[in-house]
Formats: structure tokens, C-alpha cells, sequence
């Protein structure tokens, strides 16, 4: 049975979300150079979204109508570097996460208890694919540093992979005796 959808239809299903919407993107190409090492201006600062597959890296985006992704073969990749933003922890004295951190329980771990935004906070990461035709760069969010590592190790990438992270900073540091009690 085919159905016939009329616009106040099409208006009222988009009103509830039962639509399918533009998907949300995670990553922004930042860098895209060929094989004479020049950019491409039209895929270059493109949102777009990747898949870690066992034979490739596909990449989907809005470049062109005639190309939405860029498929990244395996045996094509020379290096990918993984470079992890620079984590800066700025707790006050009884907060959650600072007593967290001083009972030995691991950032990664004591920043969900965190109560105000600015006491931790990671610098975006990003995602250097070479193969031997082009580059790519890619940066997200530096909360999915971990699972990218996670994803490119089971998907097979680990003698292809090289990972760079940046030092942590901690701006506040309660554990010095200034000798005012």
C-alpha cells in the first residue's frame, strides 16, 4: 500500500521529529592536500563525521552534490597521528573533583564530579590521516580522544598509529604548605 503524504502531513511529523533531520556532525576537515600538497578550498573546513572500518576510514561530509564521502583504504594509509588537546584542571578547595583527585581517583574519572564548566576542560583533538596520494586533518571534541584510540586499535590501525598527547596543567594547586591556618 503506497501512502500519499499531503504538507500539513510532512509539517506535523517534522513538528514531532518522526523526520529524519540533517545528521549531526562531530568533525571538522580542517586540512585536505593532494598529491602536489595543496589544499582543496572546497573540502577543506567541512563539518563531517568518520567510520573506523577493518579495511578503511570513510569519511562523510557535505563537500560536493557529487562527492558526500572520502573513502581512506587501508593499504593506502602511511600514518595516522592521533594528537590529544591539552587538559587544564582548575578546581577550588572542597570541590567535588578536587577531593576526588587528592584521594588518588583518576581525572578521567573525577571530571564528571566536576561542579562548575571551567574546572576541566580538554583542548579539541585532533586527527592526522597521510596516505600516498593526500592528507587529512581532522579535528573534534578532545572528550572523544579516548574512544577514537579505543576504536583505531580494535579496528587493526595500531602499526599505523602514532599518538601525541599534550601535558596536563593543573592552575590551582591546594598541596603547598603556605603556613596561613
Amino acid at each position: 500500500m503506497n501512502a500519499v503524504f499531503t504538507s500539513s502531513d510532512k509539517s506535523i511529523a517534522e513538528t514531532f521529529g518522526l523526520v529524519s533531520k540533517k545528521p549531526k556532525y562531530r568533525y571538522r576537515l580542517v586540512d585536505f592536500k593532494n598529491e602536489r600538497h595543496r589544499t582543496d578550498v572546497l573540502r577543506s573546513q567541512t563539518k563531517c563525521n568518520i567510520d573506523i572500518l577493518p579495511d578503511g576510514i570513510m569519511v562523510f561530509g557535505e563537500f560536493t552534490t557529487n562527492e558526500p564521502m572520502i573513502p581512506v583504504m587501508k593499504d593506502e594509509i602511511e600514518s595516522i597521528t592521533l594528537i590529544r588537546g591539552k587538559e587544564v584542571i582548575d578546581t577550588f578547595y572542597l570541590s567535588p573533583m578536587h577531593v576526588l583527585s587528592k584521594l588518588g581517583v583518576p581525572n578521567r574519572i573525577s571530571r564528571y564530579a566536576s561542579i562548575l564548566p571551567w574546572e576541566y576542560k580538554i583542548g579539541e583533538t585532533r586527527i592526522i590521516i597521510k596516505c600516498k596520494d593526500y592528507q587529512l586533518s581532522l579535528i573534534t571534541s578532545g572528550n572523544r580522544y579516548e574512544n577514537l584510540l579505543r576504536s583505531f586499535r580494535k579496528e587493526g590501525y595500531l602499526r599505523h598509529l602514532d599518538v601525541i598527547k599534550k601535558p596536563s596543567i593543573e592552575v590551582l594547586d591546594y598541596t603547598s604548605d603556605t603556613g596561613l591556618y
